[in-house]
């Protein structure tokens, strides 16, 4: 799994959430798509992004388009993890193609709650 976008706050959290839960899930963490380029490279090509929407002017917006456009990642299924939720924003974020989309946690608890049932449903619930 890629986790494009990331801050090392979520970065940080996120990984300290897997080691919590005892998960073995490789997640590896870029920056941009010169990054998820180079990971596809040395690794293959992911079987799940997890798109961090920093809060900036439909900034996830723009790189989910950009995923969804690009043949190589277009039936990788991309799901948001965002600061902003308004009922606009989501559906506009549905309708570019996001498979789902998470509302950023305001605890830590909140955070390892929503990453282990993230993980559970997306790698022991749906096919990749």
């Amino acid at each position: 799994m890629a986790m494009l976008r990331t801050d090392i706050d979520d970065k940080d959290i996120t990984e300290w959430a897997l080691n919590e839960i005892g998960s073995d899930i490789n997640v590896k963490f870029v920056s941009d798509s010169d990054e998820l380029d180079q990971l596809v490279i040395s690794y293959g090509t992911p079987l799940l992004m997890l798109l961090n929407d920093t809060g900036a002017a439909h900034a996830g917006y723009e790189r989910l388009t950009h995923l969804k456009l690009n043949p190589a990642y277009n039936h990788i299924p991309v799901i948001l993890l965002g600061e902003i939720s308004t009922d606009e924003y989501i559906r506009e974020c549905y309708r570019a193609g996001a498979n789902s989309f998470i509302v950023k946690p305001s605890t830590v608890a909140e955070a390892k709650k929503k990453i282990s049932s993230f993980f559970d449903y997306w790698f022991n619930v749906a096919a990749l």
